[in-house]
């Protein structure tokens, strides 16, 4: 996490040292440096889905509903990461267009998981 943060944190001044001079390389260098970051998270990612599948193997747990969880993070990041961007260059509006995308897209993911769910109280009544 602190090579995450220095990187981060590294990126914005280097992009506030260019808005001075060359305002549109600032956009690139923190596209790069996001781009960078994002490259860590889905690493992070990689590990967590191995572990994920261990303890499937150890608890016999269906891998559909964790599958599904893990393409949920993914939208969650991916949009988040997208909406910041178009925000920091200034379009809100496109910004907030993806956000609303994510949060359906996450919402039609996790139907199936909705409708197990609501499967397993009629069969308790």
């Amino acid at each position: 996490m602190l090579k995450t943060a220095l990187l981060g944190i590294l990126t914005i001044i280097i992009a506030m040292a260019m808005r001075q001079g060359k305002a549109e390389y600032a956009t690139f260098v923190s596209l790069t440096g996001s781009i960078l970051i994002a490259w860590i998270a889905v690493r992070l990612l990689d590990g967590i889905t191995g572990s994920l599948e261990r303890l499937e193997k150890l608890l016999h747990l269906d891998m559909e509903y964790v599958a599904l969880l893990l393409k949920m993070i993914g939208v969650t990041y991916l949009s988040e990461f997208a909406s910041s961007l178009c925000r920091d260059a200034g379009y809100s509006a496109v910004a907030g267009q993806i956000e609303l995308v994510g949060k359906l897209t996450i919402l039609t993911i996790g139907m199936p998981i909705v409708l197990a769910l609501f499967e397993l109280m009629v069969d308790m009544v």
